[in-house]
């Protein structure tokens, strides 16, 4: 990736170089490059190596971004390139820039509103619906965004009610008398955006209230239009969340909704991130995904190791027993014919019990070598970390990000498989035990609880100094309510040595919508926490 001001790149400035190794991509997602503090009139990006799909050697690209600050500058920008592949209405140049990609808007998922969008339909005195936002003063205007609603209170359809030819104005007054016009759509109807924003520049445009008007309707039944969110930007800022809404009105509804929702910051399914907030959530993600990998490869290789080590210690162990069977036998066959047959009988009875004692033992040995001190127990010791850990990380992982869902196994079972495994020196006890937890409470605010208890255990392991940890988790009405207390020797919740990890306990707490409290002192430490069972 080059930038230059030189339109054929006889001069540039190397912003990302990846010629050495293939470029890994396992799932659509953006490749950021951070180029602060360089300017530059063109980008250009240059493949060496193609990609193989489906034995064809090819390459495509959903979007090309640039960001100065927070907007994407390259949006409408013109597109060349180089043996590229045309196929209208879907492959074409002009799509590199269009601000649309699979990946929809920049949102937040953990925030949805109580409805998906704004309603202004045509009737008796409105022939043309709008609905806009009163900035509260004029400012010269950089760019509006009109995000579309995504119909989840009934079908689920992109774009839905976005009309097919509209207008979009600007006015000093509110009654749209000396409006001037930053972007109307002609003879052509316009196509559907899906959840992508439709990016208007506003070119500088002083004005006070900005209005969206629909011209035409997308087919003759739907005689609405509707946004999720309109977003006005001034010098680089977005200045309409929160402003006043205003609309021609949706007589169609005995209980309209809220003007508000215009504005609120949020789209259909979630709340609006600027465009670096979200590359950033990206790239975390990323490492994340990177970091899994590596834990997955290094799991598998601890699996490997301890099942190389039981299978010598079950080889000597099978050996050791066939001798002993050999030469008993051996023994047997120079005894008087009724001896040998007692023999056999006794014979038969001791490798009974001498094979079902060996078996037993192993699973003795390994749970009690921290009491012994030859290298035999040690290994065994070690079999048994690896097997028990390997076996609890890998559960506890795959169950965290959303890989898989064991069956049968529900968050109250995981609290008490964790407790059990962080504190094994400690007495724990459970004063309440939930038996079961509504169905419906999100998959994301069962992790988040998780998260928060693992993270609380440890901080008792480290901290605390306890010998007694009293647990309880509990519904209560339309709360669910978890309670770790021990008995400990408390500390300071002020001091920021001795916070043990609080402030991401309330973090913890805050995405779950809930609250968290704490009370210590020199006889213990009790932290509760109470989230919302509602989806």
């Amino acid at each position: 990736m080059d930038a230059s001001d030189d339109a054929d790149f006889g001069t540039f400035t190397p912003l990302l170089v990846r010629t050495e190794v293939d470029f890994d991509l396992r799932e659509v997602t953006p490749v950021v490059t951070h180029a602060a503090g360089i300017e530059a009139r063109y980008l250009r990006l240059t493949v060496t190596k193609l990609a193989q799909v489906e034995g064809r050697w090819t390459f495509a690209l959903a979007e090309l971004m640039a960001l100065e600050g927070k907007r994407n500058v390259a949006l409408g920008a013109k597109v060349t390139h180089k043996d590229g592949t045309g196929l209208p209405p879907r492959w074409m140049s002009h799509h590199l820039t269009d601000g649309r990609t699979p990946l929809g808007p920049p949102i937040d998922r953990s925030s949805v509103p109580e409805f998906d969008a704004l309603f202004a339909s045509i009737h008796d005195e409105v022939f043309q619906p709008w609905m806009g936002v009163d900035l509260g003063s004029a400012m010269p205007l950089d760019e509006v965004r009109l995000h579309p609603l995504h119909a989840r209170q009934g079908a689920d359809v992109p774009g839905f009610a976005f009309p097919s030819r509209f207008r979009v104005e600007v006015a000093q007054k509110a009654d749209f008398s000396d409006a001037a016009m930053i972007h109307e759509t002609m003879d052509e109807d316009y196509s559907n955006p899906g959840n992508n924003a439709v990016v208007i520049a506003a070119d500088g445009h002083n004005g006070r209230y900005v209005r969206l008007v629909m011209t035409a309707q997308r087919t003759k039944r739907l005689v609405a239009v509707a946004l999720s969110e309109l977003e006005v930007y001034s010098q680089g800022e977005e200045v309409s969340q929160g402003k006043p809404a205003f609309s021609s009105g949706d007589p169609r509804r005995e209980q309209p909704r809220p003007l508000s929702l215009l504005t609120d910051g949020h789209t259909s399914y979630g709340r609006l991130l600027e465009l670096p907030e979200w590359l950033a959530q990206w790239e975390n993600r990323q490492g994340l995904q990177a970091r899994v990998a590596d834990l997955t490869s290094h799991i598998q290789m601890m699996s490997d190791e301890a099942q190389s080590r039981a299978m010598v210690v079950f080889t000597s162990l099978g050996l050791g027993i066939t001798g002993i069977v050999a030469l008993l036998f051996w023994c047997a066959h120079r005894n008087h014919d009724q001896e040998r047959e007692a023999f056999r009988t006794q014979l038969a009875r001791d490798m009974h019990d001498e094979i079902g004692s060996n078996l037993a033992g192993i699973a003795v040995i390994s749970e009690t070598s921290a009491m012994q001190a030859d290298a035999t127990s040690g290994d065994w010791q070690e079999i048994n970390r690896i097997a028990h850990e390997t076996t609890d990380a890998m559960r506890e992982m795959l169950w965290l990000v959303g890989a898989r869902q064991e069956s049968g196994i529900d968050l109250i079972e995981h609290l008490q498989r964790v407790a059990k495994r962080l504190l094994p020196h400690h007495q724990v006890s459970w004063k309440h035990c939930a038996n079961h937890l509504p169905i419906n409470w999100p998959m994301e605010s069962r992790r988040q609880v998780f998260l928060f208890f693992k993270e609380a255990l440890t901080n008792i392991l480290r901290h605390a100094r306890a010998t007694r940890v009293e647990l309880s988790a509990q519904v209560i009405g339309s709360t669910f309510e978890l309670i770790i207390q021990d008995n400990g020797q408390g500390f300071n919740p002020q001091s920021p040595s001795k916070g043990m990890g609080l402030g991401s306990l309330r973090e913890r707490a805050k995405q779950l919508g809930g609250t968290f409290m704490i009370t210590t002192s020199d006889q213990g430490t009790t932290l509760t926490l109470r989230a919302p069972l509602a989806p």
